[in-house]
């Protein structure tokens, strides 16, 4: 089961950085707001991440992590007719270090679902609805030009013609990921893509604590799973931008941002949906097809 989707460090800044190494200024007169960074997939449940902002200083304190993440709010998903509350649990994989999921409300294409937080009497709210999910044709692996050590990836699918269209990539490599990681470049709307069959280059998760050895690409042997999602216009407007900031910043890990545009009434973030499909390869120069 693909247990989560979204992986950004969706913490909004509101300062400008004086270093490589910032920390959060927890003592000054900003009033910090509820960040939300929450998702529920088809056939999958809800899972919501939710942080302060703060304003960044110089020094980089790791005991102030520990006072980012938000540990005692209620949570709820309703897709109209049930409600649910989400139940919080440490996770250690990545921060904030603290996850509200679901266990009962299952994601269907199609139906609207309405998030409801109440934070220290504040109540915080953002509906989505989770889009039809794109099924890949194929995925063709083949080593990049010049190099038999690392390998390409790119997939093949037909988009719905006469719609807008929005997607966005996840992978995970086996036995060296925890979990689905954001893709490097893998947001993008069909206004780039070229009919009648549509193809998207697939790179490695971006983790910003393995920076400096990061590739986009992969090695042979390595088994990767590959989860390509349409989501909404809202959710790539999100991604998109977070995306940009990343890869302009000077400090790739904390992006020098304005608040990103989110879909959150009363608070910061995103909360979408995901109409996914999830595909398992081993790379080798092959290509792999797919019957639906």
């Amino acid at each position: 089961m693909l247990k989560a989707f979204l992986y950004g460090w969706i913490i909004i800044l509101v300062a400008v950085f004086t270093s490589c190494d910032p920390d959060w200024d927890f003592d000054s007169d900003y009033e910090s707001e509820v960040v939300v960074e929450g998702g529920i997939t088809a056939d999958g449940f809800a899972k919501v991440y939710l942080s302060q902002s703060k304003i960044l200083n110089s020094t980089w304190d790791s005991i102030a992590l520990s006072k980012l993440p938000i540990m005692s709010a209620k949570v709820t998903v309703s897709d109209g007719s049930r409600t649910e509350i989400l139940v919080g649990r440490v996770d250690k994989g990545r921060l904030p270090y603290f996850v509200y999921t679901g266990s009962q409300i299952r994601g269907e294409v199609g139906k609207l679902y309405t998030l409801t937080i109440i934070y220290r009497g504040k109540e915080i709210t953002a509906r989505t609805t989770i889009p039809k999910p794109i099924l890949l044709d194929s995925i063709r692996l083949q080593p990049t030009e010049g190099c038999d050590t690392l390998y390409q990836a790119t997939a093949y699918f037909n988009d719905p013609a006469g719609e807008a269209n929005y997607y966005k990539i996840f992978t995970q490599v086996e036995e060296k990921d925890e979990d689905y990681y954001n893709a490097f470049m893998g947001t993008f709307s069909d206004e780039i893509l070229v009919p009648p069959v549509a193809k998207a280059e697939v790179y490695r998760g971006f983790r910003h604590t393995e920076l400096n050895k990061y590739t986009p690409f992969f090695t042979p042997g390595e088994k990767v799973g590959i989860c390509f999602s349409q989501i909404t216009e809202e959710g790539f407007r999100f991604w998109s931008q977070y995306e940009n900031e990343v890869i302009n910043s000077a400090n790739p890990v904390f992006p020098n941002t304005t608040n990103l545009p989110g879909n959150i009434d009363g608070g910061l973030g995103i909360w979408m949906g995901y109409g996914t499909a999830v595909y398992h390869v081993e790379v080798k120069n092959t290509c792999y097809y797919y019957k639906h």
